[in-house]
């Protein structure tokens, strides 16, 4: 299920916007002036720019200055307005961004101090946008200006929807991409082929120019949290015209990298969620794959330790519950790090977390067993024992107990295991 952004916001109101006196910045969207837009907004020397360049920042300060100047140089043949839009940075990126283009009305910084993250704050820059095109960057330097023309020129003279600059299209390079950043690019590439169908050789790309009309045209099915925002235009209502702009992915001059683990488990979320989350929702379909990988862990190791050891060594109904445990412990892991992700446990709720895992697991072994020990044919057969109730014999009496198990221990560890913190 997706959540609406902020509204497009109305700009009927800009021909007699009267002139603000000099604000400082703007402290998240709902703080504007009576015309519906941020004070700076107000002060343009045109209201109605060709292009609109959209930058999210986190922790930038140290390249913004350097990303300023080359976006003018770039930007000198349009008519444009660069937005800033800033999570709040620690390191004040918004405070420094503002002071070096405070007397340059092109440039605006928002700074945003709720409902972080770089989707969300893409959105509140074109949501506040005048121009005709939309240009999204990141502000760490790896995203050359020197394409934002070329991508213009996709969506003005040949009639794009999107432009994408890509590092695997013709004239395009991963630059000094180790081995490890290639293959992710590569597989999140072959995914997004596979998954979603995208017409685009790098989805995993957060630069690229957007038309107005396709931002209009989908922006209330936007999923607004992430971190590959492209993905939901180029997967959200019709099928857009999509172009391709090589270029050379560049080196970080200041700050850290934020391709972590986390950014490639939201990758994939949004990948399931795009293909098939109007049916059933990206958790539920993450939590089934991590199910599935933990059924196979037990199957294996039991398999293993009843077959592949003497009996005398360790017996049967040991093995299943070795091989039960294994698979519970991986799940778990697996769930905390992959499927609930956003409610992660860290350090000792670590082990808290594991014993409700359990617990729910319990009940979820329990359900099973009773629905396989209802759904067999027992006519002539001995009572069931733990082994035969737990040991995975894939008919079709352990098929419906597995299926009844795992859409109930979903709903209690959604609900108990990894509930929502109040904030």
């Amino acid at each position: 299920m997706t959540t609406d952004p902020l509204p497009i916001t109305d700009r009927s109101s800009a021909e007699t916007a009267p002139d603000v006196p000099t604000a400082s910045i703007v402290d998240d969207i709902e703080q504007a002036t009576p015309t519906g837009r941020p004070a700076r907004y107000d002060r343009r020397r045109r209201l109605d720019p060709t292009v609109s360049v959209i930058v999210p920042t986190y922790n930038e300060a140290g390249n913004i200055p350097l990303l300023v100047p080359r976006l003018r140089a770039a930007l000198e043949d349009f008519d444009y307005e660069v937005i800033i839009v800033d999570d709040d940075s620690p390191d004040l990126t918004w405070k420094i961004t503002d002071e070096l283009v405070a007397d340059e009305p092109r440039f605006s910084v928002v700074r945003r101090t709720t409902d972080k993250g770089l989707s969300a704050a893409v959105l509140t820059g074109m949501n506040v946008a005048q121009g005709s095109v939309f240009v999204v960057m990141d502000g760490d330097l790896q995203h050359d200006p020197e394409a934002i023309p070329a991508l213009i020129s996709k969506v003005l003279d040949d009639g794009a929807d999107i432009a994408v600059a890509s590092r695997a299209a013709d004239g395009g390079s991963y630059g000094e991409f180790g081995y490890r950043r290639r293959l992710i690019s590569w597989v999140g590439a072959r995914m997004a082929h596979v998954l979603l169908r995208a017409p685009v050789t790098d989805p995993m790309s957060g630069f690229f120019a957007l038309r107005r009309h396709r931002y209009e045209e989908v922006v209330h099915q936007v999923n607004p949290r992430g971190f590959k925002i492209l993905l939901e235009f180029l997967a959200r209502g019709r099928r857009p015209e999509v172009a391709e702009v090589g270029y050379r992915f560049g080196s970080r001059v200041h700050g850290n990298t934020k391709l972590t683990g986390s950014v490639v488990v939201a990758y994939l979320l949004a990948l399931i969620e795009l293909s098939i989350g109007r049916f059933i929702s990206a958790t539920f379909t993450a939590y089934c794959l991590v199910g599935f990988t933990g059924l196979a862990v037990r199957v294996l190791t039991e398999q293993t330790l009843i077959g592949g050891l003497p009996s005398a060594l360790i017996p049967a109904h040991w093995a299943v519950l070795v091989a039960v445990e294994l698979s519970v412990v991986t799940n778990y892991l697996l769930n905390n790090v992959f499927t609930f992700t956003t409610r992660r446990h860290r350090g000792f709720r670590q082990i808290r977390g594991l014993l409700m895992f359990h617990l729910v697991s319990l009940y979820g072994l329990l359900v099973h067993a009773g629905a396989t020990a209802l759904l067999r044919d027992d006519s002539a057969a001995a009572p069931l024992g733990l082994t035969d109730l737990w040991t995975a014999d894939f008919s079709m009496p352990f098929g419906v107990g597995i299926t009844m198990a795992l859409i109930g221990n979903y709903h209690l560890n959604a609900t108990v295991t990894w509930r929502r913190r109040r904030r």
